[in-house]
């Protein structure tokens, strides 16, 4: 199953550019309202990095949401598969499971009031399922509705493949995004104490817009080493 962030989401990628570019333009003015001439000639330089960070930021929004999106569904999935199996053991049948499935996600509960509007509709459960299932990002929450369809639900465990390599993708960012937002935390006041002393920078004035220079750097810093914060 491979499923892109912006057809997921029905967001149109020439929307999300212009979109993408104007939030960096207006982001990018008003730093340089904020910075002044602080920087000197290194101000252009400074606001084209801002711009295209922003505007990554604004293009990833929809892919971080459907990697958030993929997680909640496979750890929901574990419990789907439990009570579709227990739901088959005791009515037997397939249109009554897929009626009787319930799930705390939201988007597999949609799922599911599709999959059951499809079969009171008259629908075969194969063809009901094989009709919304496609909508899930998560192979292992699809599998188990399809089970249902086959008449036998596929069980999960808590070391299901997906789930596993979910965990250890999710591990590895965090050791990798970590270090490198503890770095810009560490490393800029420095860098911007240093540039303000060569640069015999003490007015007031320039000493508040560096201070607004290094809120920007750590927000970018901090957006572009959090994407977990997108998930449920």
């Amino acid at each position: 199953m491979r499923i892109w962030s912006f057809e997921q989401f029905d967001v149109s990628p020439r929307r999300m550019i212009p979109l993408g570019a104007a939030a960096a333009s207006v982001l990018t003015v008003a730093a340089w309202q904020v910075l002044g001439g602080v920087l000197q000639g290194a101000t252009a330089p400074a606001l084209a990095v801002i711009w295209a960070l922003v505007f990554y930021v604004v293009l990833s929004t929809p892919r971080r949401a459907l990697d958030g999106e993929r997680v909640a569904q496979a750890k929901e999935s574990v419990l789907l598969s439990a009570a579709a199996t227990a739901c088959l053991k005791v009515t037997g049948s397939g249109p009554r499971t897929v009626l009787l499935l319930r799930s705390r996600d939201p988007v597999i509960s949609k799922v599911l009031r599709e999959t059951g509007r499809c079969v009171l509709l008259g629908w075969r459960v194969s063809d009901a399922v094989a009709s919304s299932s496609g909508r899930l990002t998560s192979y292992s929450a699809a599998a188990a509705l399809r089970g249902v369809a086959a008449h036998g639900a596929r069980d999960f465990d808590p070391g299901d493949e997906e789930m596993k390599g979910l965990a250890s993708s999710s591990e590895l960012s965090r050791e990798t995004k970590l270090p490198v937002f503890m770095t810009a935390c560490f490393f800029t006041p420095i860098m911007l104490l240093l540039y303000a002393v060569f640069s015999h920078t003490y007015a007031a004035q320039s000493l508040v817009e560096l201070t607004a220079l290094e809120f920007i750097v750590l927000d970018l810093a901090f957006y572009l080493s959090s994407g977990d914060r997108l998930q449920r």
